[in-house]
């Protein structure tokens, strides 16, 4: 049952897990999750061209078309693994412990984040295709955290989504801390 506001149910603090799927073949591979995600967030973003009625001494504005439709997201992850450090550099793994830097620069991922929420409904995200870089440094020396910031262009996926290329949010009653695929 999808409940309308106003309703107290509905505030919201959001937790969750997140999993990423390399692309591979034209279909995203086995998600695996990638640890402690501090902060997950996502921008609808359009393109509007406007159009002006020319008629009267001032231009008015009386038609607003979108011309482009897409989203942003970005993501932080503290735990520093091999993959995703991999994601981060945007690099190949060679000997199994080696990353070569700016080598994989245009791979594309598959995003599902599955919130387990402390207040507030839970809903599964399922970006479909994505590409990854770096939204700020990694810092080596800090009396910090160490964070690896995330920034996500998605992509159309208009071979296996057709209906809705971007992504889906769907209303779940449970959550699992498990990975799946």
């Amino acid at each position: 049952m999808i409940e309308t506001s106003p309703n107290p149910v509905l505030y919201q603090i959001g937790k969750g897990i997140m999993e990423i799927a390399e692309w591979v073949g034209g279909v995203p591979g086995a998600y695996t999750d990638v640890g402690n995600c501090p902060l997950f967030s996502v921008t609808v973003t359009e393109e509007k061209i406007p159009h002006f009625n020319q008629r009267t001494n001032v231009r008015l504005k009386d038609r607003n078309i979108t011309i482009e439709s897409g989203y942003t997201a970005e993501f932080d992850l503290d735990e520093i693994s091999v993959l995703n450090l991999k994601m981060f550099l945007r690099a190949t793994v060679a000997s199994g412990h080696i990353l070569h830097a700016n080598q994989a620069l245009d791979k594309e991922y598959a995003i599902r984040f599955t919130s387990d929420n402390a207040a507030g409904r839970n809903e599964r995200w399922n970006l479909w295709k994505a590409t990854l870089s770096p939204r700020g440094p990694f810092n080596l020396i800090s009396d910090e955290w160490s964070m690896l910031e995330f920034a996500v262009e998605g992509l159309a996926d208009l071979v296996n989504h057709v209906a809705s290329p971007y992504f889906d949010v769907t209303f779940v009653t449970t959550t699992s801390t498990t990975t799946t695929s």
